[in-house]
């Protein structure tokens, strides 16, 4: 197994005015993109920086081929959603799901990616909530919400540049179940409250731990989250008050959220049964923006498995001769985890 030792120096003082005139090139900042610029106000940003440009992440479709391996080791006490998925099976977790896709900006402060329309075949779908890194916007990651969404899930991220806290994805939340439960209107009857997972990258990903406090959160998969320094509010408490299972994921070449100081110390003391996968050669502004590269299929499965009950991903994680523990370009850690 690979030195998690070995990672190299914090790289600090990255300018998030840098990340600001990179998202801009490839990508339409679509309407999620107003009201979330400048971090101004949040102690010790400038020493993470933001999360760059989305140039050169091109997909890598890390997951392919895992389907149809059911039976591989339980998932008792980690989450999982039992029983087969009304949802159609696919073959690879980093390529399109099959559903259409749509965005708008709703609720307080949030951008909604969907499937279009919701609800066919008596569906109810479950939820991804969402943090940006700092100084980050919604379109940095819009790649991502959108393969998301074309898997089946309904995508709330916060628009906020400092999701530290995870006040403003619950927020969202809160949100999108509300508008599930109403009598009429675009989600009415169409969402899974009891199916919800979050996610986010860097102090989002520290957010992710925030919002994994919350009884409806079921499953993260926080993403090269940073905790060294806590920023946008977030207290370390929240790693040892955790609801469900994680998929923690680092990167070998980040420089930012380094991995023995940001990662390590969740693995150690947090309370839920952990899978920790470290991804070879990724950084933390350019692997994990855009569509996040050899990340995304990884976790695309994690979401189908533990909210969708897609039993075709479970080899990917579970069992000793699991699909990431056997690939070459993952350096995996298990705690507490079949």
């Amino acid at each position: 197994m690979m030195s998690k030792s070995a990672f190299g120096s914090l790289s600090m003082g990255l300018a998030i005015g840098a990340l600001l005139a990179g998202c801009g090139s490839s990508e339409d900042p679509g309407p999620s993109a107003a009201g979330t610029a400048g971090a101004s106000g949040t102690a010790g940003a400038g020493a993470i920086g933001g999360v760059g440009g989305t140039d050169g992440v091109g997909g890598a479709g890390a997951a392919g081929g895992v389907g149809g391996t059911d039976g591989v080791g339980g998932a008792a006490g980690a989450g999982g959603a039992g029983g087969g998925s009304s949802f159609p099976p696919v073959t690879d977790f980093g390529a399109p799901g099959p559903f259409q896709t749509t965005r708008a900006a709703e609720g307080p402060a949030c951008t909604i990616f969907r499937p279009e329309p919701l609800g066919e075949q008596g569906r109810k779908h479950p939820m991804i909530i969402w943090g940006n890194g700092t100084g980050a916007s919604v379109a940095v990651y819009q790649a991502t919400f959108t393969h998301w969404a074309s898997h089946g899930f309904i995508v709330a991220a916060a628009n906020t540049s400092n999701s530290g806290s995870g006040t403003e994805m619950i927020a969202c939340l809160d949100w999108v179940i509300q508008q599930g439960e109403a009598a009429s209107g675009t989600y009415a009857g169409k969402v899974d409250a009891s199916k919800v997972g979050a996610s986010g990258h860097s102090q989002g990903g520290a957010g992710t731990l925030m919002a994994g406090r919350d009884a409806r959160v079921i499953v993260t998969a926080p993403l090269q989250p940073y905790v060294a320094f806590p920023l946008g509010g977030f207290q370390n408490g929240s790693i040892t008050a955790q609801k469900g299972a994680m998929f923690l994921m680092s990167g070998s070449g980040d420089t930012i959220a380094r991995p023995p100081a940001n990662q390590q110390p969740i693995f150690d003391q947090t309370n839920v049964p952990v899978f920790w996968g470290t991804l070879e050669g990724a950084t933390h502004t350019g692997t994990a923006i855009g569509n996040t590269g050899g990340y995304r299929g990884p976790a695309t499965a994690w979401f189908r498995l533990h909210l969708m009950g897609d039993e075709s991903a479970r080899s990917l994680f579970y069992g000793a001769s699991c699909g990431l523990c056997s690939d070459s370009t993952w350096d995996v850690q298990k705690k507490d985890f079949q």
